[in-house]
């Protein structure tokens, strides 16, 4: 009887064996169809824009803001909270403030995230690429990955490291030989030059009086060959006992970012005795 029983057992084993397979195999038809179904109805996290664009020269910071929004929901009070990280590209995370924490739910489903672009000052010129993809923290609803695209064109810069360079400066008069208090104008020319890569920001002249009556500084208007021509006012006068004449000095000054350069300065002497003129 006990052989009999085992013989009876034995029998149905392949009955199990094979209800076992056919339910292993309908379970792997089934479950991608149930993989899609969820994926097709899950939630999304959109970028606007998705692909940011910036241009940036070597040392400096550029701050981009972009719009991230939870859409498609389904959890009547939904949420997902997510960072991002570096997937794929040419660009260097340390560039990007990749450590962007976003939390966004059913009363804040759009956020303005700012994505900060900081090139090194080493930075040699050209274009970079990479793609960031969110990464999950916490969420109560089925949210597919979602990619952000950064372009960086960083701009070819030169050195600076002279300053402007002043030549050529011309007066027409080097003498005021005029009728005593008599305004004047004196004309004096010349030529700024700076290394490429260096723009000139600001100009100027410097009018010193030897009697401290007239000292002034007046901006200095440069053409675009480098090129410059001025009028300095200046009056035909001067103390009586001033043996050599009141004297007049005009010095030119331009600014880069390497520093101030500075011209050589002219001297316009009134005559001690213009006076008898």
């Amino acid at each position: 009887m006990k052989n009999t029983g085992v013989g009876q057992a034995r029998k149905k084993n392949p009955d199990s064996c094979r209800g076992f397979w056919a339910m292993s195999l309908l379970l792997l038809l089934v479950l991608p169809l149930f993989i899609l179904a969820t994926d097709a109805g899950a939630a999304k996290i959109t970028f606007k824009p998705n692909e940011l664009s910036a241009t940036v020269a070597p040392g400096d910071i550029v701050t981009v803001p972009v719009a991230v929004s939870l859409a498609e929901t389904t959890a009547p009070n939904s949420y997902a909270s997510f960072s991002l990280s570096r997937v794929d590209g040419t660009l260097d995370p340390a560039w990007i403030n990749s450590q962007v924490y976003v939390s966004l739910n059913s009363w804040y489903k759009t956020r303005q995230v700012p994505f900060q672009v900081k090139v090194p000052a080493d930075a040699k010129g050209g274009e970079y690429k990479s793609i960031f993809r969110t990464i999950w923290l916490r969420s109560n609803e089925q949210v597919a990955p979602a990619d952000l695209v950064i372009n960086v064109e960083v701009s070819e810069t030169f050195a600076c490291n002279q300053a402007p360079l002043f030549s050529d400066i011309i007066s027409t008069e080097e003498t005021i030989n005029a009728r005593n208090n008599k305004q004047v104008a004196i004309d004096l020319s010349g030529t700024v030059s700076s290394p490429e890569g260096c723009e000139i920001v600001n100009a100027w002249f410097q009018l010193t009086d030897e009697y401290g009556e007239l000292n002034r500084t007046e901006t200095l208007e440069i053409n675009d060959d480098g090129t410059f021509s001025v009028a300095v006012p200046m009056v035909a006068s001067r103390k009586g006992n001033d043996k050599d004449g009141r004297l007049y000095t005009v010095k030119f000054m331009a600014e880069n970012d390497s520093g101030v350069g500075e011209s050589i300065e002219t001297s316009v002497v009134v005559l001690h005795d213009n006076s008898k003129k």
